[in-house]
């Protein structure tokens, strides 16, 4: 995909922007500077919660078994003040079971995933891993369950997550 636009006031920068060549640096001075705050603070954190207690691949799309995948759905600003902002953040969280031998019933373990997952983020709601702030206010909102139409011997619980992120700038 490519974006040419045509204007005078482009006349100088009338150059076609590529994503596969153009890369974005991150700058060092403080001035400058910014923090990938959905991935860094609270995508980054839900994995880590959830790799660390379940021992089961947290991933981009699902492979294997059973996994996690984690999709940002809605950035919202809830407050804008002079030395930053809070925000709050949806994500969905949703845990993939290929039917297979070993679980006592698919919907069991489904499930008992979901409950564990809403029981451990609840624990986790003001998340300050070694004293540092990432996120606070996270909940479960919501957990719908389904069977893929295309293959019936995958389930999925998807689970609504939101948490609320103040951002102060230096």
């Amino acid at each position: 995909m490519a974006l040419n636009i045509q204007s005078v006031l482009w006349a100088e920068h009338n150059r076609l922007w590529n994503a596969e060549v153009e890369t974005f640096g991150f700058a060092t001075d403080d001035e400058n500077s910014y923090e990938n705050i959905i991935y860094e603070r609270v995508i980054d954190s839900l994995e880590e919660i959830i790799r660390n207690e379940f021992k089961v691949p947290v991933i981009d799309e699902h492979r294997g078994n059973q996994s996690f995948v984690i999709n940002f759905q809605e950035d919202t600003l809830i407050e804008h003040f002079a030395s930053g902002q809070t925000r709050s953040y949806d994500l969905d969280i949703v845990y993939t079971l290929m039917r297979g031998g070993g679980f006592k019933s698919v919907k069991t373990q489904l499930t008992t995933m979901a409950e564990h997952t809403k029981k451990l983020l609840f624990n986790n709601s003001h998340y300050q891993p070694l004293g540092v702030y990432k996120y606070h206010d996270g909940k479960v909102d919501a957990v719908t369950y389904e069977q893929d139409e295309e293959n019936l011997d995958i389930w999925r619980a998807n689970m609504a997550f939101n948490c609320t992120v103040t951002e102060v700038y230096k």
